[in-house]
């Protein structure tokens, strides 16, 4: 009698039929994973259209009617705009700077080290630029560097908080994503006119494309974006040094790409900008501002002695963070910093603020969430003392285009003794 049961599993645990059930179980696996991508992806746009549907009706629809609205072609909003590193020094002095920050940041506590909200952006997004500076990579670099609005290396410093890549870098912009970028671009472009109160012209708002930038229109004046914002507080901090005499002194505290940056020294001529940082951020910056400064005398992490007579000898200073205590007391005209102290640990804030009050002479200045923090709130900084007054704190209504419930304010202190 023929045993049909035995046989049968014999049959398949032979090497051709484990191949062929593999080959199914992974087909139908491939396919469910599929599936469930899919429905991901439909239960996000769901979400994002219905979000979008709250913010037009709580915003109202004057954006969307507004011809800078209605006349923007969102494929050359993102249009390819990459033009070459204008000098191949630029590479080489980064990685440089870089590599020797670096190797020195060991030494150094965890103040000074990434941590926090940065920790899972450098996880998931700062390997390839790690990768090619650390191995002194230029070509690699280069590449990455001359589109680094479009690079994960700049995540987090710029655009919307979804998946830029999927949503509008692959070049397959849905409806939605395109009213969604242009309804925030117009929106704190018309911030800008307001809070500037039309002092300024389009021509204001212009950038170098180092970094191949993406952005809208107005007039068919491609504007980069976040360049409204980069250039009212570059122009709101030269009103407030513009009483002090001689040369002026400003410290940033994260200076993102070197936008701020790049506003500000553009605008005062007799001015030197320091800027603090992540050395992957810093590098980041040194790369934007020497690209678009070729006439400046710009100083990277170990070039020369970064010292009290520094600021004297160059126009823009680019520093990795644990150079903080070197700055001298009262050095710095202004203080400034963008969102990111919020966004540090508690240990980091404490280690900061101390050092960056003793190198204000004048205004502490700084935009952050007051309720979505990973440790202290902007009110809870310690800043205000007895040396230090809050002269205003209001809205800084920037992202009000994109979320009616954001919480970011800005904060004016000035020292009183």
């Amino acid at each position: 009698m023929k045993h049909i049961g035995v046989e049968n599993e014999f049959e398949l645990a032979s090497p051709y039929h484990t191949d062929e059930l593999n080959k199914q179980i992974i087909k139908l696996y491939i396919g469910n994973m599929s599936l469930i991508l899919e429905l991901k992806k439909i239960k996000r746009n769901f979400l994002r259209r219905r979000k979008f549907k709250s913010l037009t009706n709580a915003l109202g629809s004057d954006i969307l009617k507004s011809k800078d609205f209605r006349m923007n072609n969102i494929k050359e909003c993102f249009k390819n705009r990459r033009i070459a590193t204008p000098d191949t020094n630029i590479i080489d002095r980064v990685m440089a700077s870089y590599n020797k920050a670096k190797s020195n940041q060991k030494s150094f506590s965890s103040a000074y080290q990434v941590g926090n909200e940065w920790l899972p952006i450098y996880e998931r997004h700062m390997g390839d630029v790690i990768k090619a500076l650390g191995s002194s990579d230029a070509a690699a670099t280069k590449t990455i560097y001359e589109n680094f609005m479009r690079e994960d290396c700049s995540v987090g410093l710029h655009g919307l908080p979804i998946d830029m890549k999927e949503a509008y870098f692959s070049g397959n912009i849905s409806n939605l994503n395109s009213d969604i970028h242009l309804h925030d671009s117009i929106y704190r472009y018309s911030h800008w006119l307001n809070l500037t109160e039309n002092k300024y012209s389009l021509k204001d708002l212009q950038m170098p494309d180092y970094g191949n930038p993406y952005g809208y229109f107005v007039n068919n004046e491609f504007i980069r974006v976040g360049a409204e914002y980069l250039h009212y507080y570059a122009s709101r901090i030269q009103e407030l040094i513009q009483e002090e005499k001689g040369r002026k002194v400003v410290v940033e505290l994260g200076g993102g790409y070197g936008g701020l940056g790049y506003f500000l020294t553009r605008m005062e001529s007799d001015l030197c900008y320091i800027d603090f940082d992540l050395p992957e951020n810093m590098a980041l910056t040194a790369y934007y501002l020497l690209s678009s400064f070729p006439g400046k005398k710009i100083l990277l992490y170990g070039e020369d002695e970064f010292n009290e007579q520094s600021s004297s000898n160059y126009d823009i200073i680019i520093m990795p963070n644990f150079e903080l205590p070197k700055l001298a007391s009262n050095i710095a005209d202004l203080v400034f910093n963008s969102y990111s102290l919020a966004e540090m640990s508690t240990d980091t804030i404490s280690t900061y603020i101390p050092t960056l009050k003793e190198a204000c002479k004048k205004h502490f200045f700084h935009v952050n969430h007051t309720q979505i923090s990973y440790s202290l709130k902007a009110d809870d900084f310690g800043i205000e003392d007895n040396e230090f007054s809050l002269i205003t704190k209001k809205p800084a209504l920037w992202n009000m285009g994109r979320d009616v419930n954001m919480d970011e304010f800005e904060f004016l202190y000035t020292r009183t003794r």
